[in-house]
């Protein structure tokens, strides 16, 4: 068996599924350890997801408008009755518009925010790979010339 073979397996993929076991374990237990938060903190995360209807650019959370103040009120009205953040957020937008919201919906064109840089990173993991598959250290073969050349670079020659 050739030097360059003894490489080929499984074992080039060990630090590679180590790290994936690392990933996915650390994703999991930030996914699936902690409370339920409380009705507090759903009002406040949802505060900083909708925009102020009389401000430019400012969240419900961080305006002391009026209508910020009613629209934090319907917030912990609509959380008091059961509702979902996501049925929260939609009756706003459909009292306001769907500009009130501060980040994008994941349906239509909005989902492009979301998709395109995911699409582009798979894209770069994919070139990254087709282009270094074959690349190994020390792969390249060594002539006489080659030889040569460094024996009169050395002076041994």
């Amino acid at each position: 068996m050739s030097d360059r073979r003894r490489g080929v397996g499984w074992r080039p993929w060990l630090p590679w599924l180590a790290m994936a076991a690392v990933v996915l374990g650390t994703l999991a237990f930030g996914t699936f350890t902690g409370a339920a938060p409380t009705n507090a903190e759903r009002a406040q995360s949802l505060e900083g997801t909708i925009r102020c209807p009389s401000c430019v650019s400012q969240s419900v959370a961080n305006s002391e408008t009026p209508a910020a103040k009613g629209v934090k009120r319907l917030i912990k009205e609509r959380i008091a009755k059961g509702d979902t953040d996501e049925e929260i957020r939609d009756f706003v937008a459909s009292r306001y518009g769907r500009e009130i919201l501060l980040d994008p919906s994941g349906k239509g064109f909005g989902a492009l925010v979301w998709g395109v840089p995911v699409a582009a990173g798979i894209v770069a993991v994919g070139a990254l790979v087709l282009r270094f598959q074959d690349w190994r250290p020390g792969a390249a073969a060594v002539t006489e010339a080659d030889r040569d050349l460094v024996a009169d670079a050395m002076g041994k020659k």
